[in-house]
């Protein structure tokens, strides 16, 4: 999906996974258009001379989304997985067609059967990896420096995947670098993390959000993208003394009580069960508060030729979506999943903005090479987050 589906979908919260609009195109058909398509039409709000701001729209429904996620885990159940490369497709579909943007939506053009193919691959890796680690529990190392070192491959591959299989108003999105570029943020940031115990995680943050942002066009228009790395650095020092500030009091009220045993033995779970879920409601806070903050951070920096973006999530209305979210996922065993989404989904929609020049169009693609779905679902079977 393209770059506003990197932006507002939860991930792996892999949701993860929308952007595009084309007429739809058969497997053997060109990847290119040939036409020139304006970056955007008139209705949107005014905003200076020969300017307009547009806001994103999500049509969908939670009731719509709820009869698509329970089909596809039904067939995805009953056919040992191997309906879920139609189910991520259907999804994705409902989601991109559901997006609207200045009047049109978008389009997705995976193919399930390419997806199957790079699900069989990245199982069959995952089936050696797992049983050679049993088996010999030293190879893990290897397999870790293996992976750190095919990671470049991985992260291009998905992306590029992602993007040639997006598109708007007849144009594709695309995912141009280099593997240098990609080598240098996926493997030698990761290693000075390492090296320096963690400290410089907010300038990976930095550099790898940018990199996907800023290699990514809509036909042969390429996104820019300019981010502080101290002010990251700011979003999460704050982000850790908050949640220091939070945890601190529940870990010593749970000291205490285990201490003074003021619970009697049959209620003594309580001691754990109250502030284990402080804890995670702590957490899910400071979560909440470095995503609106870094996301906003992120998109304020981002433009292309004629187009300017700007992000305004809330930390605090971000954190009660969360929260509500997961009691009510928890209370429906799990049936309340897609309202969650959905809602989700449209609030950071509506907390985007787009700000066009009138005259700007848009060329599109010479012919695009297919990428096949190996890199994609590797990155999924491992839990890797690929998205802003």
């Amino acid at each position: 999906m393209a770059v506003l589906f990197f932006a507002l979908h939860m991930r792996r919260g892999r949701l993860n996974e929308l952007i595009l609009r084309s007429a739809t195109l058969g497997e053997g058909e060109s990847l290119s258009g040939r036409e020139a398509v304006p970056a955007a039409k008139s209705g949107a709000s005014p905003a200076g001379a020969g300017e307009r701001v547009i806001r994103p729209e999500f049509t969908g429904s939670a009731r719509e989304y709820f009869r698509i996620w329970i089909v596809n885990l039904f067939f995805t159940l009953i056919t040992l997985g191997i309906y879920s490369a139609w189910a991520k497709v259907r999804k994705k579909r409902y989601f991109y067609g559901s997006t609207r943007l200045d009047g049109d939506s978008f389009d997705y053009f995976a193919s399930p059967k390419t997806i199957l193919k790079g699900r069989i691959v990245a199982f069959f890796v995952f089936v050696i990896y797992a049983f050679t680690v049993e088996l010999y529990p030293s190879s893990g190392y290897a397999f870790w420096v293996l992976f750190l070192l095919i990671l470049p491959w991985l992260v291009m591959r998905a992306l590029t995947f992602n993007a040639r299989n997006s598109a708007y108003r007849g144009l594709r999105f695309d995912f141009e670098a280099t593997p240098r570029e990609a080598a240098r943020i996926y493997i030698g940031m990761p290693l000075l993390v390492a090296l320096t115990l963690g400290l410089v995680f907010p300038w990976f943050m930095a550099r790898q959000k940018a990199f996907v942002l800023s290699h990514h066009a809509l036909g042969t228009t390429r996104f820019g993208c300019d981010v502080s790395a101290r002010e990251f650095f700011g979003i999460y020092i704050l982000g850790t003394i908050i949640l220091l500030a939070l945890v601190i009091p529940v870990a010593a009220s749970m000291g205490f009580a285990l201490a003074s045993q003021v619970l009697p033995e049959t209620l003594s779970w309580i001691g754990f069960v109250i502030p284990a879920i402080l804890m995670y409601a702590a957490y899910a806070v400071v979560y909440a508060f470095i995503q609106a903050r870094t996301t906003n951070l992120l998109w304020n920096g981002a433009h292309g030729p004629g187009i300017r973006f700007s992000s305004s999530l809330g930390a605090v209305k971000l954190a009660r979506l969360y929260i509500g979210n997961v009691v009510a996922i928890a209370v429906t065993a799990g049936l309340l999943i897609p309202w969650a989404v959905i809602r989700t989904l449209r609030y950071r929609l509506e907390s985007l903005t787009m700000t066009v020049e009138d005259d700007v169009s848009h060329e599109a693609n010479p012919v695009l090479e297919r990428v096949g779905a190996t890199g994609q679902e590797l990155g999924d079977i491992f839990n890797l987050d690929l998205g802003l």
